[in-house]
């Protein structure tokens, strides 16, 4: 009797699995909706051009076997994480968690970090942002890099799981400068038992990428610093990627206070290393830094998208991209006017490339949407970042365009 019971209980299962399969995606509801929002310009245009993302979407919600990586860069918008978790999290309670995604040690770098990890050191290590590319300091994949020459120093990393997602990993891969003066690395448990040593990536045979495995998923672990040999005598950290070994969505997000499209384009390493992250789709939000400055030039502005999008492509050929224009802040005590030419610019750049954008800027109001974000207590003090609602907002609003696009594509699928 209880063999047949479990039988049926494994049947039904099966059964509502084959019935969701090829059926909408549920779209999330919005907390609150703001008068100045033009739900139906809420769409990604040119969204054909991510075709080839929306059926590997529909693989692998349909067999629930693949990994599908998605890079995010930005600047302060993003470095928080506030707008991209929630985009993150909807994303894998719909597809599945392959897990959080790239790390980088902002906390460790002193400066802002994301809520949903903490990176941590009793060491002192130098660092740099993209920002700033006259200091020292190789960039790569984070954005930020920190440094040390103290041969007994660690990071220590704690992931936070979110309400039902846990972002616990088993694995996790190094970015570091690896050359013949970068010490070895281990791998401690939270007890600060060791448990495993960093070994050059064998199996994409990437330089810059040692990886190390832990015997069961944790949370929390320690990076430890090791001499082997005496012409060692630096450790060098782009970023750490934990990996839990499941299908599903990782989202991976860059995001660097201040940050330009040139920022990245001239970044020594950071193009060449997104390859290592096998992105499918790789999103852009960029421009209002260089929409801040008092010598914004629209041609320039070009110039430095086609830069970036030249070099991302050459690394990731079979990636997909999608722009996002930001949506309108002020300058000073008025709403910045150089928003809405920097949107014209990004629409035209898109269309000369055909790939997809998404129009936040549009979809909230337009040229003085500003006026109306602080209205509502959408925008900070300063006037260019938003308050947690505000970010809030944006992500279910990107939400809504892309998944509604999935749900566009599924419908219209050859059968």
């Amino acid at each position: 009797m209880i063999g047949l019971k479990r039988i049926l209980l494994l049947a039904a299962i099966w059964l509502s699995a084959q019935n969701s399969i090829g059926q909408p995606i549920a779209i999330p509801k919005l907390d609150k909706v703001y008068p100045f929002v033009k739900e139906e310009a809420n769409v990604i245009s040119n969204s054909g051009h991510l075709a080839g993302l929306m059926e590997k979407l529909y693989d692998l919600k349909t067999n629930g076997k693949r990994t599908i990586n998605i890079l995010h860069i930005g600047d302060s918008h993003l470095q928080a994480d506030f707008m991209t978790s929630v985009i993150r999290t909807t994303l894998q309670k719909a597809f599945g968690n392959g897990g959080r995604g790239l790390i980088v040690p902002f906390r460790v770098a002193k400066t802002n970090e994301p809520f949903n990890y903490r990176s941590s050191s009793y060491y002192h290590w130098q660092s740099k942002r993209c920002v700033f590319p006259d200091q020292p300091l190789p960039i790569g994949i984070g954005g930020l890099t920190i440094s040390t020459t103290d041969s007994c120093a660690d990071i220590r990393i704690h992931t936070f799981n979110d309400s039902i997602l846990d972002y616990g990993f088993n694995k996790v891969k190094l970015f570091y400068e690896n050359d013949s003066t970068s010490y070895g690395f281990a791998l401690l448990d939270s007890l600060g038992n060791q448990v495993s040593m960093f070994v050059p990536d064998t199996i994409d045979h990437y330089s810059f990428i040692s990886t190390a495995t832990l015997p069961s998923p944790t949370n929390r672990i320690m990076v430890k610093v090791t001499k082997t040999g005496e012409q060692q005598r630096h450790a060098t950290i782009y970023g750490l990627l934990p990996e839990n070994g499941n299908p599903g969505i990782i989202y991976h997000t860059v995001g660097i206070n201040g940050a330009q499209f040139q920022h990245y384009s001239e970044a020594l390493h950071f193009c060449e290393q997104t390859k290592a992250l096998s992105p499918d789709l790789i999103i852009i939000s960029l421009g209002t830094n260089e929409a801040y400055g008092l010598n914004f030039n629209p041609d320039k502005f070009y110039a430095d998208m086609q830069m970036l999008y030249t070099q991302l492509k050459k690394e990731n050929p079979n990636a997909g991209f999608l722009f996002t224009i930001p949506a309108c802040s002020y300058r000073r005590k008025k709403p910045n006017l150089r928003l809405p030419l920097a949107a014209k610019t990004i629409i035209r750049f898109t269309a000369d490339n055909n790939i997809s954008y998404w129009d936040l800027q549009g979809v909230t109001g337009g040229d003085n949407s500003a006026i109306n974000w602080k209205k509502n207590h959408l925008l900070r003090p300063d006037g260019v970042h938003y308050s947690l609602a505000g970010y809030d907002f944006q992500g279910n609003l990107f939400c809504k365009a892309f998944l509604n696009a999935y749900n566009t594509y599924v419908a219209n699928r050859p059968k």
